[in-house]
């Protein structure tokens, strides 16, 4: 399959956007020449993502977004969705075992529109019945269908005709939407078309919020309307943490992995990895093996759990980590080498469709300032497996992230949020922000943003970074081997050769595969200019004026 290159980067000095499908793309510009600024572009974008990218969000998922305002202010607007009351861990562990990765017990409170809401009220200048203009036509008159939609029903088929919202929606006469057919969605259309004339909470105490309810009830999902009616986005400070002479990374605090990104660049701060992507990638491919085991034992909800967030960027322990990837790259802690995984080194994946499904960013930033980065997701393809068919409603399945461990600090429990792979990014240099930084692939966001930031620190336009070979440790979903590394072809022999001397598997995918992730870039150049990029692995578009 070509690739497009004149869509995957832009320049301006107005407003710049980017997202994984060009009719968002395009909404976003459309509220930018209502007079909307990046927060209204960025959400007139996710809106229109969840009708035409509904294997990847939905009104019925989860946002966390990260706004800088013109004054230099920074929030975090994190719209994450809580179990329910009828919400019961044990007796899922008789049933199951271990917690569902689909089905009605994954589904938590949606959030997403509560999200857009806030969003619009608090950073944007147009209304939220203007920024949903955009979806709420596609739904309504259809979309083409667009290249990931069709892979990813084709992949997930088998799941998706088990249920009758499903079926009716992406499929005819029994087979699959065909790539290009029309994708029309009116029951969808409707209560978007309510929230639009109601305001975003009839989703969660009105109307909307009702049927919503109804919804679950019919599917089985212990979600009662007092969860939906208690759902409030938190506002919170970002994480923030220095990088170079005068830089600052900032992303999503708990439950949020976003501190991962953040534990990743400071150890190697401590480290002399002078090639972190070619000779060192031992090194960084071990770095990101470390990080996502913190997060596996210590990431929660810390409305009702301690995350040791100070103690895991503290300086002994990124110490600690940068020692021990040191040694496993150097061979002296006694893995590397041919070991009994070695075999799994010369598996091939070329041209397999993509099972994931995850997430979508959208960046925008506009010349006075305004830089936003929005994270959206049903999280696995499709999510929880079921559309309510009167609401047009995909329900995400955010709650297979739940342990069903008492002990652990992400232990399923009425109220709590799930550990959450979204994390927003903005790049702050001189007390300025200058990124916007957005990326899918699920527990591998904290490794696809680091390769990218390097990229980019060592010159690379945005579209290089987004564009350049790409490689992840243990998968983007729940389930797969925490060591397996996923590399495209075209990563660089050295990096390739210091990865498989550490005696971590290695398993080739297509060059410009969703395996490794698709992000969006946003950058302010030297000159003032804004710099837009999408990641060619999805079907987007970035613009700027």
């Amino acid at each position: 399959m070509g690739v497009d290159h004149s869509r995957l980067a832009a320049n301006g000095h107005g407003i710049a956007i980017a997202s994984p499908h060009p009719l968002a793309t395009a909404a976003g510009v459309a509220m930018a020449e209502r007079g909307g600024n990046a927060v209204d572009a960025a959400v007139a974008a996710a809106i229109s993502l969840a009708v035409v990218y509904p294997h990847m969000c939905s009104a019925g998922g989860d946002v966390i977004a990260l706004v800088s305002t013109p004054d230099g202010e920074v929030e975090c607007v994190n719209a994450s969705g809580a179990a329910g009351v009828r919400a019961d861990r044990a007796a899922l562990a008789k049933e199951y075992g271990t917690m569902p990765v689909t089905g009605p017990h994954t589904v938590t409170v949606p959030g997403a529109v509560s999200a857009w809401g806030v969003l619009t009220e608090r950073a944007g200048r147009l209304s939220l019945g203007d920024l949903l203009e955009p979806a709420i036509a596609q739904a309504y008159g259809g979309v083409p269908l667009a290249a990931g939609v069709h892979r990813a029903i084709v992949a997930g088929a088998d799941l998706l005709s088990l249920d009758p919202g499903m079926r009716e929606v992406f499929f005819r006469g029994g087979e699959p939407l065909g790539l290009g057919e029309p994708l029309r969605q009116p029951a969808l259309a409707a209560t978007l078309g309510e929230i639009a004339d109601f305001g975003w909470r009839t989703f969660y105490e009105g109307p909307v919020a009702r049927r919503v309810a109804s919804g679950m009830v019919r599917l089985g999902v212990p979600l009662a309307p007092v969860d939906l009616a208690r759902h409030s986005p938190e506002i919170a400070a970002p994480l923030r943490a220095g990088r170079g002479a005068d830089g600052e990374i900032l992303t999503a605090p708990p439950n949020s992995q976003g501190l991962l990104l953040l534990e990743i660049l400071g150890a190697l701060d401590r480290m002399d990895l002078p090639d972190p992507l070619g000779a060192g990638a031992g090194a960084l491919a071990e770095l990101f093996r470390l990080t996502a085991l913190d997060r596996d034992r210590h990431l929660g909800d810390p409305r009702s759990s301690q995350i040791p967030v100070e103690e895991l960027l503290g300086a002994a322990h990124s110490s600690e980590l940068a020692a021990a990837a040191a040694r496993r790259a150097a061979g002296a802690d006694g893995r590397n080498g041919a070991g009994p995984q070695a075999s799994k080194a010369s598996q091939t994946l070329e041209g397999a469709p993509s099972l994931s499904g995850d997430t979508v960013a959208v960046v925008a930033m506009d010349a006075d300032g305004t830089a936003v980065s929005l994270i959206q997701s049903l999280f696995h393809s499709f999510g929880s497996g079921l559309l309510d068919a009167e609401t047009g409603l995909i329900l995400h399945n955010r709650g297979a992230s739940f342990s069903l461990d008492p002990a652990s600090p992400n232990r399923l429990e009425p109220g709590r949020r799930p550990a959450h792979t979204l994390m927003p990014v903005l790049v702050a240099e001189r007390g300025r922000v200058v990124g916007a930084h957005g990326t899918m692939g699920g527990r591998a966001q904290p490794q696809i943003h680091t390769q990218l930031l390097l990229r980019l620190e060592a010159g690379g336009s945005p579209s290089a970074a987004l564009n350049a070979p790409r490689w992840i440790v243990g998968g983007q979903d729940i389930g797969e081997d925490g060591e397996l590394v996923v590399a495209e072809r075209s990563v660089v022999p050295a990096a390739l050769d210091a990865i498989a001397a550490t005696g971590l598997p290695v398993m080739a995918v297509a060059d410009l595969d969703e395996e490794v992730g698709h992000g969006q870039l946003v950058r302010r150049g030297e000159g003032g200019e804004l710099l837009a990029a999408t990641d060619p692995r999805a079907d987007g578009l970035a613009a700027a004026s």
